[in-house]
C-alpha cells in the first residue's frame, strides 16, 4: 500500500460525493469487481449496497430506495 490508502479518504470523498448527488439524482451506482474488498468497503461507507447485477465480471452497488415513512433524516429518494 502507499502512504494515504487505509486512512478513510476515499471512504470520506465519495461520502461527500453521494450526499452532493442524492437531492440531484434518482440513484447513485459504482461497478466494483468481487475481488476488491476495499473498494466495496468504499462504497458501502457512500451508503451503496450490492446488487445482484453483474457486469463485465464487476457487481453493480446502488443506493437503497426510498423507505416510505422513513423520518431519521438519512431516507433515499428514488
Amino acid at each position: 500500500g502507499t502512504a494515504w490508502q487505509g486512512r478513510g479518504y476515499a471512504s470520506e470523498a465519495a461520502r461527500a460525493l453521494v450526499g452532493w448527488l442524492r437531492p440531484r439524482v434518482r440513484t447513485v451506482v459504482a461497478h466494483v469487481h468481487p475481488d476488491h474488498a476495499a473498494s466495496a468497503a468504499v462504497a458501502r461507507a457512500a451508503g451503496l449496497v450490492p446488487t445482484d447485477e453483474v457486469q463485465d465480471g464487476e457487481v453493480r452497488w446502488a443506493t437503497p430506495p426510498e423507505r416510505a415513512g422513513d423520518e431519521s433524516g438519512c431516507a433515499w429518494r428514488t
